[in-house]
């Protein structure tokens, strides 16, 4: 027994998902990434080397 197809129309994919940053206050995206940008920086600097949170 073969499967029929019951519609013409196809099935409608699914929206993507919401990013998670749009239902965020700016605020808080922003602190986040700075902070982000400042563990980033530590990591990537020699060791040794202090990286200032205003660099």
């Amino acid at each position: 027994m073969q499967p029929v197809q019951l519609s013409l129309i196809p099935d409608p994919s699914p929206a993507p998902p919401t990013p998670a940053v749009t239902l965020l206050p700016a605020e808080a995206v922003a602190a986040a990434t700075a902070l982000l940008a400042g563990v980033i920086a530590k990591a990537a600097a020699p060791t040794g080397i202090e990286v200032g949170a205003d660099e």
